[in-house]
């Protein structure tokens, strides 16, 4: 029995991790030169996030490192105004400056942390599906 304590307690772990970060909600995004570049955000049960680009496998995970709310009448839903760093291999590689009031997404950019260079991104309904984002195949 104590020679399966080694293997169970990492197993264990993996699948605390594995369930922690399951998606609570997503939303698909377009941005960038005619609206070329696609996005699909998921908040993730443990308050975090991460974002995979359309054409692409991974996930890249984000970290929050700011949030104000603001409050725009007492009968509305609160503003939150967020800045989410992606990090790759420990370097940062960007951040991004998201706005949500409710459940809409209000503004989304994408500064690369190398030369500053902005993209600005759009709720994208039409790629929106139960089990993630669907975007046409590029011609």
């Amino acid at each position: 029995m104590a020679r399966l304590a080694p293997i169970t307690l990492p197993l264990l772990l993996l699948a605390c991790t594995a369930s922690a970060a399951t998606a609570q909600d997503h939303r698909c995004l377009s941005g960038g030169h005619n609206d070329s570049i696609h996005l699909e955000w998921r908040w993730l049960d443990d308050g975090g996030a991460d974002v995979r680009y359309a054409g692409h496998r991974e996930r890249l995970p984000l970290r929050r490192v700011s949030v104000e709310t603001t409050v725009l009448a007492e009968d509305r839903p609160h503003q939150f105004d967020s800045v989410w760093e992606e990090r790759i291999d420990g370097r940062l590689n960007g951040r991004y400056l998201l706005s949500t009031q409710g459940a809409l997404v209000l503004d989304l950019s994408y500064e690369r942390a190398r030369d500053g260079r902005t993209t600005a991104f759009h709720d994208d309904a039409e790629a929106w599906q139960e089990d993630g984002c669907h975007w046409p195949s590029p011609p």
